[in-house]
């Protein structure tokens, strides 16, 4: 309803003359004066709200917008004054130069010319609009320009934030965390405070301690190893209230302009990881019967949860093993976890040397083949180097299809275990044993191919400290705990942190890797006989040696080493002219090919149930010192016998017959790749171990299908008569 307003009516008493009536208007024109204002004021104030909400939603976005329309009418405004252009082409100038300092001060390089651009392009149209003034092809380039410089800007802007995700919120000094729920961390309002403005997220998880996040540094104009350093990780602590061994910065094994940051929110070091085999409730499950081709779990990475792994034997070949730690850095704990390992696969056969206190190496006796423990087994133990070397140059001589010996059921990887690798290089005297260092050296640089291994424990990656360079520089897989000197470390030429600072000073803490490889794996050794007690030490070794008989070499093996190899499994001291004889043999290469004892270089005993029957006669005579087994231990020896006889008859099988169809129609697929395939792609493509994928190609091979090129990890398989790109 609406009437006339109050000031056009009549002051009397409504009559018929002066009824006030209803009017209905039909256009704005039809309102009296005062009517058309207010709808006018409502609509105005509407308009403003809302253009207000648009640009506040999303500020970044749109208020480039009312700028560019601010710019246009300042440059109209410059030419209805008369503004000469060069009062504002100098400012221009000296603008664009302060633009660029300032923005390579506070942003990234992309953001800092960005700004820079953007100042001289406005300068620029002032100055043109202000001396010709904004005629039609000046407003068509301005649109033109402002179009593409908004659209460059928009397309930034949604690069930016899709990398980002959704983490905006703002930072929290050493947020609180229980295990099990992290809260997600907002790297970004850190980034100005640890001098990285610019840099990206990646990509950010957490992890069972706190969190890692992957950021890209190209944006920050610096290169990714300026931030890798102890200042960097002392200032994340300071934020996350940790200690600076909890974090991790580090650009290794990673693409160029990437850094990764790990930290660690939880003490990771504040209990120890109890071995799997005697704790029920390990996150780890550790097979009852090992295999030696695959890599050996020895402990966990707390952050991860994942095996920490070494490997004793890859596709080309058994790897030397240095252990390296200072005294009461855990290096015996460490060595009993490899023992434990070696000790449970079918298909390996563990010699353990310590001419020291040999503590460790006494309980594990019992699971070994042969072991020298203590000083007053010295010469025991020069014979035992003496037999190694023997059988590697026995192995050498036998037919076979493979360059390098792969271990199985019947030829076994023979590991060396020294502990106190300086104790056993050196005389009583403290001079060098001559002898014992030139067998060492040899077995390194010969045992590789068949399948005769070295893992040395000691303090120093010296010279003095190993015997030789022989020695040394054949070490390919190291496994280094806390106190190993920064001298060292860089002789070994791998990325190995101190492990003294990154586990925070605690034994067992330790780091593994292969000199192939580019990052190191780092965690902590299970607690192993770690412990002061029965329950928590030595006794804990004992537990597992009672259900564990050693393994032993083959027939045609055990006869080529003779008496003395005999002599030494029985507990006793070969006589002096088996010594000597031993001596002589592995004195010199042409006196080693002329052993008195005929071998048939292909054994009589073929199957796996002759092999199996010949050793159980050696046993019934008394020549394997092998303990009275309990029922665990007899149910765990027929499930290692099962797995070894299941192993022949696999491997008699394959060589009996051709590879499956469609394992060879996958294999030719691969083969089809330029540049080859590597035995890591056919375990992938196959979902097969290293060992089988291996034996597949070299079945290949022996068909006149394929070759090889290269040596090691770096071997590609190619079809016969292809080369390598």
């Amino acid at each position: 309803m609406t009437g006339r307003h109050a000031a056009g009516r009549c002051p009397d008493e409504p009559h018929e003359l002066h009824a006030v009536t209803p009017i209905v208007a039909d256009s704005p024109s039809d309102l009296l004066p005062g009517e058309e204002p207010d709808r006018v004021w409502e609509f105005l104030k509407a308009a403003t709200r809302a253009s207000v909400s648009y640009f506040k939603d999303a500020p970044a976005e749109r208020l480039p917008l009312i700028g560019g329309g601010l710019v246009y009418g300042a440059g109209l405004a410059l030419h209805h004054f008369g503004v000469p252009w060069w009062t504002i082409a100098l400012p221009t100038v000296a603008g664009g130069i302060v633009s660029y300092a300032a923005g390579m001060n506070r942003l990234s390089m992309p953001s800092a010319l960005g700004v820079t651009l953007a100042s001289l392009t406005c300068g620029g149209w002032l100055a043109t609009v202000a001396e010709t003034g904004a005629g039609r092809l000046v407003n068509m380039v301005y649109a033109g320009a402002f179009a593409l410089g908004y659209g460059i800007y928009r397309w930034a802007l949604r690069r930016a934030k899709k990398r980002k995700g959704t983490a905006d919120a703002a930072p929290e000094a050493g947020p609180e965390v229980t295990p099990g729920s992290t809260p997600r961390i907002g790297w970004e309002g850190y980034f100005s405070r640890w001098g990285m403005d610019g840099a990206e997220v990646i990509a950010a998880e957490p992890t069972r301690l706190g969190e890692r996040v992957l950021l890209n540094t190209k944006g920050t104009g610096k290169r990714a190893s300026t931030y890798v350093g102890k200042a960097l990780e002392e200032l994340i602590a300071e934020d996350f209230d940790v200690a600076t061994p909890r974090v991790r910065v580090t650009n290794a094994g990673l693409p160029a302009g990437q850094l990764l940051i790990s930290v660690q929110l939880i003490d990771p070091w504040a209990t120890a990881i109890p071995h799997p085999t005697l704790d029920p409730n390990s996150e780890i499950k550790l097979p009852e019967v090992g295999d030696v081709r695959e890599p050996q779990v020895i402990g966990m990475d707390p952050e991860t949860g994942e095996p920490l792994t070494i490997t004793i034997w890859a596709q080309d070949g058994a790897k030397h093993t240095y252990v390296l730690a200072v005294t009461g850095g855990g290096k015996s704990v460490t060595l009993n976890n490899i023992l434990e390992r070696l000790t449970a696969a079918f298909n390996c056969v563990v010699w353990g040397i310590n001419v020291s206190k040999a503590q460790e190496m006494r309980h594990w006796a019992p699971a070994l083949d042969l072991a020298a423990c203590g000083p007053e087994d010295r010469k025991k133990a020069r014979m035992m180097l003496r037999m190694a070397r023997k059988l590697y140059t026995f192995r050498g001589k036998q037919p076979r299809k493979t360059s390098n010996v792969i271990p199985n059921a019947r030829q076994k990887l023979l590991v060396v275990v020294i502990d106190e690798i300086d104790e056993l290089t050196k005389t009583a005297d403290g001079a060098t044993d001559l002898g014992v260092v030139e067998d060492l050296g040899k077995i390194a640089s010969k045992g590789r191919s068949e399948a005769v291994a070295l893992v040395v424990a000691g303090q120093r990656n010296t010279q003095s400290h190993g015997g030789s360079t022989d020695v040394v520089t054949q070490m390919t897989n190291y496994v280094v705990l806390k106190g190993v000197s920064t001298n060292d470390l860089v002789r070994m030429s791998i990325p190995v942190p101190d492990m003294g600072e990154y586990g925070g000073g605690n034994p067992g803490v330790l780091a593994t890797m292969l000199k192939s490889e580019a990052v190191p794996h780092i965690g902590r050794s299970f607690a192993l006989a770690a412990g002061g007690d029965e329950e928590s030490g030595l006794g804990q070794i004992d537990r597992i040696v009672a259900d564990r008989p050693p393994n032993s070499l083959e027939g045609a093996e055990i006869a080529h080493l003779g008496d003395t190899y005999l002599k030494l499994k029985a507990g006793q001291m070969p006589s002096a002219e088996s010594a000597a004889k031993l001596e002589r043999e592995t004195a010199d290469p042409a006196d080693a090919e002329q052993d008195e004892r005929p071998v048939d270089p292909t054994p009589e005993v073929t199957s796996s149930e002759e092999r199996s029957q010949t050793i159980d006669e050696i046993r019934d005579r008394h020549l394997f010192l092998v303990p009275s087994l309990t029922p665990e231990g007899q149910e765990r020896l027929r499930q290692m016998r099962m797995a070894q006889r299941e192993q022949v008859v696999q491997e008699e099988q394959a060589a009996a017959s051709a590879l499956p169809a469609e394992v060879r129609a996958k294999l030719i697929a691969l083969l089809d790749r330029d540049g080859g395939v590597a035995t890591r792609d056919v375990e992938v493509a196959l979902g097969v171990s290293n060992a089988t994928a291996w034996r597949y190609m070299n079945q290949l091979r022996g068909e006149g299908a394929v070759d090889s090129r290269g040596n090691g990890p770096a071997t590609r398989w190619v079809r016969r008569g292809d080369d390598v790109a």
